[in-house]
């Protein structure tokens, strides 16, 4: 077979088992009532905010203020219109995304080799094409579950919020989008840590470990003003996708595909030498 058939083929089973599976079910049911409770307090909050706000108050002009001095003015601007119960919730997507990916694929690739089920691929496929499927198969999941919470949160933020179906479905489309690329590379150290261990369970506090720690090297970064060290974070390229500068876009691409096919690659390489 070739490479993208066994690419496809472990991606296709992993998704399959992650449907299939009691843990993927009870997190996935988990996410979309999370997803629900919290866009209906965003989108309450929202409306209250906006029923509060004296007559004559421009809105327009409110939000461009508030996001100028998150991002920056272009990027304020761009977003002065956006609901911003959908904003929070873009918010709480990226910071909530990496235990989604931990919790999802902590098991992928340790749970083969601690039950020996890996050897079964071993002999079908090229160790490359399972750590590549592996990947794929996890961020295929992962942005199911988002994209179903997304889903819900459009639905609630239009109704609770009383905001034109059109709209919600713009802005809630864009978010989402955003989550895509940052996923991938969350996967992507996900999938390098855990095809380094045999065990799930020390696989699941590795990589919450080291999600822990790029999220410090992000912090000390800002800290000690030192910008290049926040580029191993992968939320740290949310605002570029949010900014409406094609070239902004592209870094954030670049970003964060790099670390996804880096990672994945590292994983890859471990794997081809690893004793099955």
């Amino acid at each position: 077979m070739s490479p993208l058939v066994e690419v496809q083929l472990i991606a296709w089973r992993e998704l399959r088992k992650s449907v299939r599976s009691l843990k993927g079910l009870v997190l996935a049911a988990m996410a979309l009532a999370g997803g629900a409770g919290a866009s209906m307090l965003f989108a309450w909050i929202d409306r209250l905010k906006r029923e509060a706000l004296p007559e004559g108050v421009d809105m327009h002009a409110l939000q461009q203020q508030m996001f100028s001095q998150l991002y920056d003015a272009e990027t304020g601007q761009a977003l002065a219109d956006c609901p911003h119960s959908l904003w929070m919730m873009l918010m709480a997507t990226l910071w909530l995304g990496p235990l989604l990916v931990a919790l999802l694929g902590f098991d992928s690739i340790p749970g083969d080799l601690q039950h020996r089920t890996v050897r079964y691929w071993a002999v079908r496929a090229r160790r490359s094409s399972y750590v590549v499927g592996k990947f794929l198969g996890a961020w295929l999941v992962v942005l199911g579950v988002t994209f179903g919470m997304n889903v819900v949160v459009w639905a609630v933020t239009a109704v609770v919020g009383r905001l034109a179906a059109g709209q919600v479905l713009a802005w809630g489309v864009r978010f989402f989008a955003v989550s895509i690329p940052i996923s991938a590379a969350w996967c992507g150290i996900a999938t390098l840590v855990g095809s380094t261990i045999r065990t799930p369970f020390f696989s699941l506090l590795a990589i919450c470990a080291t999600f822990c720690a790029l999220w410090l090297i992000w912090v000390v970064s800002h800290l000690a003003d030192i910008p290049a060290l926040s580029y191993v974070y992968p939320n740290t390229y949310g605002p570029l996708f949010l900014s409406p500068r094609p070239i902004e876009t592209v870094r954030g691409l670049l970003g964060t595909c790099a670390i996804a096919v880096l990672t994945t690659g590292a994983a890859a390489v471990l794997f081809e030498r690893k004793d099955l």
